[in-house]
Formats: structure tokens, C-alpha cells, sequence
């Protein structure tokens, strides 16, 4: 967790610094005529760079209380609405409360300052160095030699005079374009990073819950004479929101060590001359209804699933679990299977004390959601699979023995689970003992959920922080740079742009720079969430994966952000009178 912290820290203060890095090499570059007026005068290096020193200052003092009072108040009113979750998910009897410890207040002022320092160090080294001669001359930032500037051909061909107009345009002053880029590309991998980062902290949040979805489950044994009795009358009571009934029946299967899961192999190790492992599989039938609902759901076929004579079976192949061994909770396939394979069962004949063929039950289709009432995973990653009770019976019949094995469970959500459990009490107590067996885990589900949700609050609300940052980044960064060049707008104007024309210009710089900056921020980002992923797996092993929402979002926001601020700032250039522009010495 520290390492991981650490990593997000350090994201969040790259971005930080690059917004206000970009501010002040910005400003710097635009004030360069004005610094180099001063140094003509006799300013000294020395007096130069605290000139920009003491603009971070000030920006500091003013920026960073209002900052540290709205983070207190922010996290006063988060802990204030989510109490009640916490307090039920963690068991806690007492509610979050906002303490403000002096070291807290500042460190918090320590670490802006430092950030503050390290942005304006090169803009600051750089304004020392400027001289009159050079400020005047305004060679530092722009390049206009004719290699430094040259365009393909095939750009004036493919996008017009605007299109080559936009290219140059950022050839010559590569400074202000890279500080422009790189705060895009800062901005795309701290937004992806951090939804990565929230995504996986959710699924290792996943893992170590026991994905209970019902509220009350009651249990038949394999033998009893009064078990449609039980059913009926359960089914005819009040607050019953959904009703699950599964017949279940522990098996064993046999596949190739290699297609087993690593955990399978560990635990029961291969023989010299067997390459077979034997391993458990539950053998879950639905009844038509539930079965219906979760064939639509994973796009499994209902009436291949009921075709009783050609068996066929839904395989959750994708569980969680605990190895006890690593010390980690993990998340895998439990064997390799493909659709269309048959899978050889066994179960156990109690007389003949040996396990007896089954007939094998077809793969229709893999999975790595359950139905209401099956628990995947747990201490053993053992395989669930999803069958019809028409195939249940059908692969059991001719063995009274096994079929006698066979029980019965119902699972219920209920929209008041403790008065549901006194009515099926009062129905336990007019049957024989052992009739049926009652379990209540409303209170069990019920903290998963809220503590499911109550990551969920800090993780969204983490991502929308961090998402204005980056929105903010790259607007300021953007309005900045086009404020900067009314002269040049201006020039151009003078000789004939049309307001068409300087749209589409704008346009092209900013696919330029949006194209540009994905280049270089999405495998930026890939590197450091694989790095998180090989972090978090020290404790909590699951697949790698990419968040493509996250990363289309992402996308799409970086041309329309930067878009929209390139066309609105250049509007509100285009209505300026070009002969005050050009007269501009600097803004």
C-alpha cells in the first residue's frame, strides 16, 4: 500500500508541477523584453531570478490556505454523508471524524512549497540568464531558420495552407510547444494512471469479500420425504423479492495437468507417468426460471441448456480465492476449457465406495459471473457449473446412490430478511428435526455491499479530483500559449487570413497536439499501470488488464479540451483590432 501510495504521490505532484511549470515558462518567456530591459539598466542575474522566486511566493501565499480550508472542509463533508456506510460495513459503533493535527497542516504547506519552488527553479535560472540583446532580439524562444521549419510537402497537399501554417507555427517556438505538450501528456497519465489505479483497488476490494448475493439461503438434505412441502410453503410467503431453488451435487473431473490452474497443481502434484489431475466440480441445476434470467446474462442458450439428451452445462471457469500458501487473494481460470469440449464427470457412489462415470456435460459457454445462490472461489478454487435440473436428472438417473446425493437449497433476497426469518422459523418448527436448515446472511451481505459502495465514493471522487486538475492544466496551458501570440495572429490577419481559415488553422494545431500528446502519454501510462499491477500482486493476484473506457474517455477529452480552449482563445483574439496587436510589445 505505501508503494503504491508513493507512486500516486509522486504522479500527483509531476502534475502539479508541470501546471505551475508551465505557468511560470510561460510567463517568463512572455515577459523576456521586459527582463531584458532590465538587465540594460543594470539588473543583476541574482536580481532577475528572485523577481520570478518572489512571484511563487506570492502566488503561495495566496493559493495555498484557501487550498488547505477547502481540502478540510471537502473531507469534513465526505466523512459527515458516508458515516452511516462505514459504520455498518467496518462494524465501527463510532463516526469518522475530521481532527486537524498541526504536522498534518504542515506538512501539507511544506509539500506545496517545495512543489511551488521546484516549478519555478528552471523558468527562474532561465529568466537570469536572459540579456538585453537577446530579449530584444526575442531569439530564445522562437527559431526561424529555414531547416527548423521546414514542412513535407505532402502537408500543404493533404491539409492546405492552414495545415502547413499549423505545423510551422510549432516548429518555430519548440519551447512553448513541448511545455504544452508535455502538460498534456502529464494530464493524460495522471487521469489514467488513477482510474487504474481506483479499478484496481476496487477488484482487490472484490477479492477478499465472499460475493454473498442473497439474503437468506435454507438447505434440504439429500433425503426428505417433505422437501416439495418445504418449497411451496416458502415460496408462499411475504417479503420474498426473488427466489432461487439449485440442486447441487459435489463431483469430480479429469483434465491434463497443464490445463489446470497453477494452484491445482501445487496443492496436488502430478505422479512420474500421470499427467491427470483429479479435481472437484459443483454441479449446480437451476430451476427454469433463475436459469432463464442467467443464460440471457452470460449469452448462453436457455433451450441448448434444456436439451436434456445432448447434456450441456454453463462453466464459471473465473474464480476468486484465497492461496493460503502466496498469503494473497487471487483471481483465475480454475482450468482451461473451450466451448464445445466435453468435460468428463464422476461422482461418488456411497455402496460401491469409488467414484462412477457421469455422462460428460458439454461446455455451451464460459464465464466469470454466478447466479444467485452459487459462491465460486473461496478457501479452494473449485469449478462451478451451471446445468438444467432436466440435465441433472438426466445425468444422474440409473444411480439411485448418486441421485440420493443430490440436495436442495433456496436462495432469497428479501426486502425484510429478519421477519422473513421468523415466518420460515415458524414453518421449521411443525417439521421433524433436520427438516431443513436456515442461514441469515443479510447482515454479511449487506457490509460487503456498503463497503463495495463506500470504495466506490472515494474512487470516483478521487477521479474527479484528479480529472479537474487535468482539465485545468491543460486549459490554462492552452489559453496561456494562444494569449501569447496576438502579434502573430494579428500578422496574419494583416495579409489576408480569413476568420475560415484561421479556424481551421487553429484546428490543425490542435489534432497536432492531441495526436502528439497521445503518442507519447498512453504507453507512458501502460508502463506505469503495469508497474502497479506487479505492486498490488504481492498481495492480490488477478489478470492485467487495461481500463479501454478510462483510456476512450481519455482520448476523446484530449481533442475536445484542447480544441475548445484553442477556439475560444483564438476568438477572443480574432475580435481584437490588428494595428493595436500589432503594435503590442509585449501583453
Amino acid at each position: 500500500l505505501f508503494t503504491l501510495t508513493a507512486i500516486i504521490m509522486s504522479i500527483i505532484i509531476v502534475g502539479s508541477v508541470s501546471l505551475i511549470y508551465n505557468a511560470f515558462a510561460i510567463s517568463v518567456s512572455d515577459r523576456s523584453r521586459y527582463l531584458g530591459m532590465l538587465s540594460s539598466v543594470g539588473a543583476t542575474r541574482k536580481q532577475k531570478r528572485n523577481s520570478v522566486f518572489f512571484e511563487g511566493v506570492v502566488i503561495g501565499a495566496i493559493s495555498i490556505p484557501p487550498g488547505i480550508i477547502a481540502g478540510l472542509a471537502g473531507i469534513g463533508i465526505t466523512f459527515y454523508l458516508i458515516n452511516p456506510m462505514v459504520k455498518n460495513a467496518l462494524l465501527m459503533s463510532e463516526n469518522l471524524r475530521l481532527v486537524v493535527l498541526p504536522v498534518t497542516i504542515v506538512l501539507a504547506v511544506l509539500i506545496s512549497a517545495i512543489t511551488i519552488f521546484v516549478s519555478t527553479w528552471v523558468p527562474a535560472k532561465r529568466a537570469s540568464n536572459i540579456s538585453a540583446v537577446e530579449a530584444i532580439r526575442q531569439t530564445m524562444d522562437v527559431k526561424l531558420t529555414g531547416r527548423e521549419v521546414r514542412t513535407s510537402k505532402f502537408t500543404r497537399m493533404i491539409f492546405g495552407i492552414e495545415g502547413d501554417l499549423a505545423l510551422k507555427n510549432i516548429k518555430r517556438n519548440k519551447r512553448r510547444y513541448r511545455a504544452t505538450l508535455f502538460s498534456i501528456i502529464i494530464s493524460i497519465i495522471l487521469f489514467l494512471v488513477v482510474s487504474q489505479f481506483t479499478l484496481n483497488l476496487k477488484k482487490s476490494a472484490l477479492l477478499t469479500q465472499n460475493g454473498i448475493n442473497f439474503d437468506i439461503m435454507v438447505t434440504i438434505p439429500e433425503v426428505n420425504n417433505t422437501r416439495d412441502v418445504i418449497i411451496e410453503s416458502i415460496k408462499s410467503l411475504d417479503n420474498i423479492t426473488s427466489l432461487s431453488q439449485i440442486q447441487k451435487i459435489s463431483a469430480n473431473a479429469k483434465t491434463d495437468a497443464g490445463r489446470l490452474a497453477e494452484y491445482y497443481r501445487k496443492n496436488y502434484p502430478v505422479g512420474q507417468g500421470n499427467e491427470e489431475i483429479t479435481f472437484q466440480v459443483f454441479i449446480n441445476a437451476l430451476d427454469d426460471e433463475s436459469l432463464l434470467e442467467y443464460a440471457n446474462e452470460v449469452g448462453a442458450d436457455f433451450a441448448r441448456l434444456k436439451d436434456a439428451e445432448n447434456p450441456g452445462a454453463i462453466v464459471i471457469d473465473t474464480v476468486k480465492y484465497r492461496d493460503t500458501d502466496e498469503n494473497k487473494y487471487s483471481e483465475g481460470k480454475v482450468v482451461k476449457l473451450d466451448i464445445g469440449e466435453k468435460l468428463p464427470v464422476y461422482a461418488y457412489d456411497g455402496e460401491l465406495e469409488k467414484d462412477v462415470p457421469l455422462q460428460p456435460l458439454e461446455v455451451i459457454a464460459l464465464t466469470d459471473k454466478a447466479p444467485v445462490g452459487v459462491i465460486p472461489g473461496g478457501l479452494y478454487a473449485n469449478l462451478h457449473v451451471v446445468v438444467s435440473t432436466e440435465t441433472l436428472t438426466k445425468i444422474t438417473a440409473g444411480n439411485e446412490n448418486v441421485a440420493g446425493s443430490i440436495s436442495t437449497g433456496l436462495y432469497i433476497r428479501s426486502s425484510n430478511p429478519l421477519i422473513l426469518q421468523e415466518d420460515i422459523e415458524a414453518i421449521q418448527k411443525n417439521l421433524p428435526d433436520n427438516a431443513f436448515y436456515l442461514y441469515n446472511v443479510y447482515l454479511q451481505n449487506r457490509r460487503e455491499e456498503q463497503m463495495i459502495i463506500l470504495i466506490s465514493v472515494f474512487s470516483y471522487g478521487f477521479i474527479s479530483l484528479i480529472t479537474a486538475i487535468c482539465i485545468a492544466n491543460i486549459i490554462n496551458t492552452i489559453s496561456t500559449g494562444i494569449a501569447l501570440r496576438k502579434r502573430e495572429f494579428a500578422m496574419l490577419k494583416s495579409v489576408g487570413m480569413t476568420p475560415e481559415s484561421f479556424k481551421r488553422m487553429i484546428n490543425y494545431e490542435s489534432l497536432m497536439y492531441g495526436f502528439k500528446a497521445i503518442l507519447f502519454g498512453l504507453p507512458v501510462s501502460f508502463i506505469i499501470m503495469y508497474i502497479m499491477h506487479l505492486v498490488l500482486g504481492m498481495k492480490f493476484s488477478f489478470d492485467f488488464s487495461l481500463p479501454w473506457a478510462d483510456i476512450f474517455v481519455a482520448v476523446i477529452s484530449v481533442f475536445l479540451i484542447v480544441g475548445t480552449a484553442m477556439l475560444y482563445s483564438g476568438s477572443r483574439i480574432q475580435k481584437e483590432n490588428i494595428v493595436d496587436a500589432l503594435k503590442q510589445e509585449f501583453t
